[in-house]
């Protein structure tokens, strides 16, 4: 077993009432828990000012003494988000992490560590994008065409890839919506024999859009449909292994309503926006250093 710790801040609306030693002889939260403690901050006057200090204990079953980074920081920040939405649940308030958490090993015995870190900022890492084609600026828009650009926008800016998934189903829907699907849903009564024809429902449109209109493969449009479902139904475990596969999805669903907004305003495949992936994306960056502390 391997002992580390991780260590974040967090603001949140709520206070702590009093200090509390957590039992864990019950099992805890998460197998690899060994010790949480919450840490309110003071103002001057001695009143909480929101801000907390989380510092948890959590053991990694290895056979290395170097485990490899990303076996350790999915353990702890799983562990970390875990305790960030009890705390959201029990305060019924959002709950903001300040600064990302960090990981720390100290190798028994000496005053050798080692730390897993995560970035704070994200850079752009392409260069400027030419808008050649601005004809559009001149051009009435229909409202479910302005609608579809609004929620693109919102997913664009959404730095949680979940929560961008989520945002870029909306315009998705109402996009294959606005395409002719000739597959017709046929229900007949088993009582009087009336036979109804009804629109498809939205999986066939958006399968109509993706691989008619857009030209997509059946593989992707099930890679699409089944992360939508696995994220409404609740199937999709969001652990830090998890998210870090979305990015490709997230790729095809902004390339999707990209060519089907084209299709639809009548702009050629060659001309702005382009038609392919927006640069490259680092699904999950940190930073594995190992360091020794002077002797005190």
């Amino acid at each position: 077993m391997q002992i580390w710790d991780i260590k974040g801040e967090i603001i949140g609306n709520f206070f702590l009432v009093y200090e509390e030693i957590l039992n864990f002889s019950t099992p805890p939260p998460h197998p690899a828990i060994r010790k949480f403690v919450i840490d309110p901050e003071f103002n001057d006057k001695n009143v909480q000012t929101g801000k907390f200090n989380i510092d948890i204990t959590f053991a990694i079953d290895t056979e290395e003494e170097k485990p490899p980074p990303n076996m350790v920081a999915d353990v702890g920040r799983d562990i970390f988000n875990m305790y960030v939405d009890l705390l959201a649940f029990l305060s019924g308030n959002p709950i903001r992490i300040l600064s990302p958490p960090y990981i720390v090993h100290n190798y028994p015995g000496t005053n050798k560590y080692r730390r897993i870190s995560f970035p704070s900022h994200q850079a752009v890492l392409e260069p400027p994008i030419p808008l050649i084609n601005t004809s559009i600026f001149t051009t009435k828009l229909e409202q479910k065409h302005g609608r579809i650009l609004a929620w693109l926008r919102r997913a664009l800016q959404e730095r949680d890839i979940i929560n961008s998934i989520l945002t870029l189903f909306i315009p998705l829907e109402i996009l294959a919506n606005l395409f002719p699907c000739g597959e017709k849903v046929v229900v007949s009564c088993e009582n009087c024999g009336c036979v109804i024809e009804s629109r498809p429902g939205m999986r066939i449109q958006v399968q109509n859009l993706v691989l008619n209109e857009i030209g997509y493969s059946n593989e992707q449009f099930k890679r699409i449909w089944e992360t939508r479902n696995e994220i409404i139904h609740g199937r999709l475990l969001i652990s830090a292994d998890q998210i870090r596969d979305l990015n490709i999805v997230k790729q095809d669903l902004i390339l999707a309503i990209i060519k089907g907004m084209k299709k639809l305003l009548g702009i050629d495949s060659s001309k702005p926006p382009r038609e392919v992936p927006y640069g490259f994306s680092i699904g999950d960056s940190f930073l594995d250093l190992e360091y020794t502390e002077p002797e005190k």
